[in-house]
């Protein structure tokens, strides 16, 4: 699960940290910092696991900070801590950040879990925790405020853990995918046009026999009513010229081989893809440039990444769901059933789940969506900067990087156009309605 360059990138995220508190702190730079310690965390939790983690760490510091009432601006998402005295916002947001990932941490390292949630490396991942908060908490005054604010913060994050701990996601009634047998030959590596089948061994990410975390379309929801409210429409049919369309510029732009596909083309496509597990990480670092380049406090920032994190984690459930209902097949796959013998292959691993509709523009695209409710869809005044192990990607607007995800997908020979634009839309939806329902002012 650890990407080669992980523990490089671990040893400059805690520089860059230290380094960022050798002066004053500048504004919602308590939140940012606890979301760079958890982003690095996602090569070792996996991105399924990393969506639950991210909601699960920026709800309970908003939920800290809004717990305190002289302070509080917005309502929390649990009923909020009752406080026993005056409180520093500052220490419950840092005890909130601590409490949440050394939790964490310590659950999921534990390999008597079966290890598709486990990772012993988490453990490594401590020191970054407890050097992020020792600093957090240097800055503030001891006394009863500081000390009354760290129990609030502690309460917050135990609250919202012992919420979700049950919420599905370790597959507790030991759900088995079944493949379809529409055709009536007990082999799941094959199907009728249009099914979703096993991929062969050469194709896939070794050891995935079945669809990742399959279960979690059934997962209890964050803010969705049920895990299937925003189910998107049918997929084309295959015999729909539009499809064959879609089918064909995948193939043309999509193989290994491409004559048409650019580099730039490649490199984006391999970008938005697990540039040594960092699937979200692009997302993340576009959250943290704009709640800086904004000027937002820490409260203000703490919304904005607890509401873009809840329609994160509601749209990978959603996303899930869908799959699982439609069971559309892979380019892989169809253009094989096409073009027979063509031995055509992707630019990159086709993932081992139903193709429709596509999970990064869903997923991804809904979180760039929530920012959106923020800081507009318009060409911004700087930049977004996107940094990960394969490079740097820049976009003039958040709409061009929801654009962006849905070509990276095409060009890496995975997805289909209009399956990604489909997810970019439902994306769209969840984003908007966790935004007018959730954390609203008080």
């Amino acid at each position: 699960m650890m990407g080669r360059g992980w523990r490089g990138l671990l040893a400059a995220a805690v520089s860059v940290a230290a380094l960022s508190w050798s002066g004053e702190a500048r504004a919602s730079q308590e939140v940012r910092d606890w979301n760079t310690v958890m982003a690095q965390m996602e090569p070792l939790t996996g991105f399924f696991m990393a969506s639950r983690l991210a909601a699960l760490l920026h709800v309970s510091i908003h939920d800290a900070l809004n717990a305190i009432p002289e302070t509080a601006r917005y309502h929390t998402y649990l009923p909020p801590v009752a406080t026993q005295g005056p409180a520093s916002p500052e220490a419950a947001l840092a005890a909130a950040g601590r409490t949440m990932l050394a939790t964490y941490i310590n659950f999921y390292s534990n390999q008597s879990l079966p290890p598709e949630f486990s990772n012993p490396l988490l453990q490594d991942m401590l020191p970054m925790v407890e050097t992020t908060y020792d600093m957090q908490l240097a800055a503030i005054a001891d006394g009863p405020a500081k000390t009354e604010g760290i129990r609030i913060g502690e309460a917050a994050a135990i609250n919202l853990w012992n919420e979700r701990l049950g919420d599905g996601w370790n597959n507790p009634d030991d759900l088995e995918f079944e493949f379809l047998d529409n055709d009536g030959d007990d082999d799941p590596m094959t199907g009728l046009p249009g099914e979703y089948v096993m991929l062969d061994p050469a194709d896939t990410f070794p050891g995935s026999s079945q669809p990742f975390f399959f279960w979690w379309g059934y997962m209890t929801p964050w803010t969705m009513t049920s895990n299937d409210q925003f189910r998107c429409a049918p997929p084309p049919s295959h015999r729909n010229g539009a499809f064959r369309r879609d089918l064909e510029e995948t193939r043309v732009y999509g193989a290994v081989d491409s004559a048409v596909r650019t580099p730039q083309q490649a490199f984006e496509a391999l970008w938005w893809e697990a540039c040594d597990g960092f699937v979200f990480g692009g997302t993340y670092s576009f959250t943290r440039q704009l709640v800086t380049d904004f000027g937002l406090d820490n409260h203000d920032a703490a919304r904005v990444f607890a509401l873009a994190m809840l329609t994160q984690a509601d749209a990978m459930i959603s996303n899930v769901n869908s799959k699982n209902f439609y069971h559309f097949w892979r380019p892989i796959t169809a253009i094989d059933h096409y073009y027979p013998g063509s031995d055509w292959k992707p630019l990159m691993l086709t993932s081992p789940n139903q193709e429709y509709p596509a999970g990064h523009p869903m997923v991804s695209g809904a979180t760039l969506y929530a920012l959106m409710e923020f800081f507009g869809g318009g060409r911004l005044d700087a930049p977004l900067v996107g940094t990960n192990t394969c490079g740097d990607i820049v976009f003039s607007s958040l709409k061009d990087a929801v654009e962006g995800v849905i070509n990276a997908r095409v060009w890496g020979g995975i997805h289909y156009r209009s399956s990604g634009e489909v997810g970019a839309r439902t994306g769209k939806k969840i984003a908007k309605y966790v935004h007018r329902r959730f954390l609203k002012p008080l």
